[in-house]
This record gives C-alpha cells, structure tokens and sequence, in this order.
C-alpha cells in the first residue's frame, strides 16, 4: 500500500531531502546535512535521529557506504575458530603414541621436504625407499 501524501502543506519530506543533499555532495556528513535542513527550513523542528537514520539510508541506497550484517546471537566471531591445535609437542628425543604428530615430526618432515626441493612425490618416494630398508 503506498504512503499517503501529507495533508500539511507546511511538512518538510525529510528523506528526499536528504537524498538530495547526499547526491549533491558524497563527502557530507551527519551533523552538516541536520544544519543545512534547519538552515533551509527554520521553522520545522527535526527528530536528530530520524535524520540520521534517513541519511544513512540515503547512503546506503546511493552505495556510497556499505553496511555489514550482524551476526546471529550465539555464533561465534568471524575467522578462524579458536580451537587448540590437534600438534602435541614432545621432548626431543622421545617417541610419541602411534598415531599422534608430534612438533618435531613436522620439523623433521618440513626438512625433508626442502632436501626433495618441495616435491611431495619425490619426498614420499624417499619415506617408502628408507621403510623399506628398516624392515
């Protein structure tokens, strides 16, 4: 159903004006736009927060700024989740449970990996030749 035009002929359409000062000059501001309509219309009294509210709408419609949606309540923040890492850091030396990663595995595999020159084929090729030797 569409609005229904003002029966006050005295009524200031805040909105389009808004739209018109914020199509005229991008760079305006909050505060500056509430000015310039009291300036224009000294006998109207603005709602500073209905402004406000019509201004960013205006920007948002223009697509001079852009808004972000709220997150849902009781999801987590954006990103990465900030759940323990599953590595396990064992001394030097020791053996861990099969199965489990250890920091120093993942040094040593790191290093493998640079001697083969980044080639995982190649590195896993040399992991099957030396298990093949050990057994």
């Amino acid at each position: 159903m569409a609005k229904r035009g003002s029966a006050d002929k005295d009524s200031v359409n805040v909105s389009r004006e808004i739209r018109e000062l914020v199509e005229g000059n991008n760079a305006i501001r909050g505060p500056e736009v509430i000015s310039l309509l009291k300036e224009k219309y000294p006998n109207y009294q603005f709602n500073e927060n209905s402004v406000q509210v019509a201004y960013a709408n205006a920007r948002r419609k223009l697509g001079i700024s852009r808004t972000v949606a709220k997150r849902p309540i009781g999801r987590g923040p954006i990103g990465r989740s900030q759940r323990p890492a599953t590595v396990t850091a064992a001394p030097v030396g020791t053996s861990a449970p099969s199965g489990e990663v250890t920091i120093t595995m993942l040094v040593a595999a790191r290093d493998l990996l640079r001697a083969a020159g980044g080639d995982a084929a190649l590195a896993q090729q040399a992991l099957k030749n030396l298990a093949s030797l050990l057994n």
